[in-house]
């Protein structure tokens, strides 16, 4: 059997919800196929942008909230040094179903949906949420550092090969000789080849 986006939202709506006003939201969505067409259903929304999370009475999650926007982690280097920041884009962030209708109208791109269930997941939900693999859930902690230590390697390479060529315009032989062991350093340590 094949699961429709409209036929989700409706089973959905059979429990109560958290916040009954998702109700009425949900009901709007399934009225306008525009709006359902635009919805992709995902078992997880972290690292996702464009997200709304629904929940069901007795669940552990938030009650209902859309987020429009990105968040994105930067790294910059700084006096020699990298600095990490996280940039958040987020145009809107709501709680409230009501003002949700007007903002997903302005909203043109996909929106990714999580519905959390008061207990397991049913299996029409499971056949489709798209698993989010932007991270292994299991990998998670682990492969994010690993991402974010590789990036700092890569950058790391890149001002010290800025020091090397500037160790040999200005011929100082000390610079060049602790830049170039640096660089092996952070080449042999760096998954990528750059």
């Amino acid at each position: 059997m094949v699961i429709h986006k409209e036929y989700a939202l409706r089973r959905f709506c059979e429990s109560p919800l958290k916040h009954e006003g998702s109700r009425e939201l949900l009901e709007k969505i399934c009225a306008e196929p525009a709006q359902l067409q635009r919805l992709v259903f995902v078992t997880n929304r972290d690292y996702l942008p464009n997200t709304m999370v629904i929940s069901q009475q007795g669940s552990s999650g938030v009650p209902f909230e859309l987020s429009l926007g990105t968040q994105q982690e930067q790294l910059m280097l700084v006096n020699g040094g990298l600095l990490r920041k996280t940039q958040k884009t987020q145009k809107v962030c709501l709680s409230d179903p009501a003002l949700a209708w007007e903002a997903l109208q302005g909203h043109c791109g996909l929106i990714h949906v999580q519905l959390v269930f008061h207990g397991e997941a049913p299996d029409w939900y499971d056949e489709i949420a798209v698993p989010n693999e932007a991270v292994p859930p299991e990998l998670a902690p682990g492969f994010a550092s690993f991402l974010r230590e590789q990036v700092e390697l890569i950058l790391w390479g890149i001002a010290l090969k800025a020091r090397i060529d500037e160790a040999l315009s200005t011929r100082d032989e000390q610079l060049f000789h602790e830049s170039v062991r640096l660089y092996k350093q952070v080449l042999q340590s760096c998954f990528w080849e750059f």
